[in-house]
């Protein structure tokens, strides 16, 4: 998802309050901003649960072990000098040995891959836990490839989360900025009605339509419009966003990038406001 359709949706969620609270005396920024906060928290929690799933994602699990001699994960043998990584050629099976020097019965566990090997060398009593770690270490070989595959998708799933995240928050931030400076504009008795991310001549920023004029707020470029000085307003586009265009006698004020139903809405706002007896400015 592009950032500007992040950053429209953060400013969905500050303008979610304002439309519910309109003609309210509920203070609408605060309202915007404690949903602001509630996203962002939202963010950070996805953050966290996308560093676990990473995490999980590329840590292998210990499947078996024989003491510290040597300790089976899902994608490698380790053993205290070296890892091996788990192939379909990786063959472990247990073998039988002369006689020690008190005259007991030996047994040896060998694991061999492509030019290596390990002995781990045990008592007729250790057989079984042997035998049964050989059929562990090729069950755990045969089922490598697809475990990596498996893991890989999860990191992959992962990282993209923790990207998403990070980058909700980000745009959140930059609503709370646009939020913020919306809250210095605004008259001591002028409410906000309702707003949307919009682009005005290259600036990304909110559109703010309040009970006495329309607003456009960036970082770098302010606009503002009465409602008295509104002769007409229009929305064009529907696939790739809308246009909504006013006109007033210095010129026009022309904003894309609106969402086309949310478009039509601030048109429709807009125009109970300019009718035959406009608000006052």
């Amino acid at each position: 998802m592009a950032h500007a359709e992040r950053r429209s949706e953060a400013i969905e969620i500050a303008a979610g309050p304002l439309r519910e609270l309109q003609r309210s005396e509920i203070d609408e920024i605060g309202a915007a901003q404690r949903a602001l906060r509630r996203a962002d928290k939202e963010h950070e929690r996805a953050l966290r649960q996308g560093g676990r799933d990473l995490k999980a994602a590329t840590t292998a699990r210990p499947l078996a072990a024989h003491g510290r001699r040597l300790i089976l994960y899902e994608d490698c043998l380790s053993t205290p000098d070296r890892n091996h990584p788990l192939t379909s050629s990786v063959t472990a099976r247990v073998e039988q040995r002369a006689a020690g020097d008190r005259g007991r019965r030996e047994v040896a566990l060998v694991v061999a891959g492509d030019r290596w090997s390990e002995v781990i060398e045990g008592s007729a009593q250790e057989e079984g836990e042997l035998r049964a770690l050989a059929e562990r270490i090729e069950a755990a070989c045969r089922a490598a490839e697809a475990v990596s595959r498996e893991r890989g998708a999860d990191a992959d799933d992962a990282e993209q989360a923790i990207a998403t995240a990070s980058a909700g928050r980000r745009a959140v931030e930059e609503a709370r900025v646009l939020v913020r400076r919306l809250g210095e504009v605004l008259g001591e008795r002028e409410d906000v009605l309702d707003m949307a991310a919009a682009i005005s001549a290259g600036h990304d920023g909110v559109l703010v339509a309040t009970d006495e004029r329309l607003l456009f707020i960036a970082p770098r470029r302010s606009l503002s419009f009465g409602y008295a000085n509104i002769s007409s307003v229009a929305v064009k586009g529907r696939w790739f966003g809308s246009r909504l265009t006013v006109a007033t006698p210095s010129g026009k004020g022309v904003f894309s990038g609106l969402a086309p139903r949310h478009a039509a809405e601030l048109a429709e706002l807009i125009r109970q406001r300019t009718g035959p007896e406009p608000a006052a400015v």
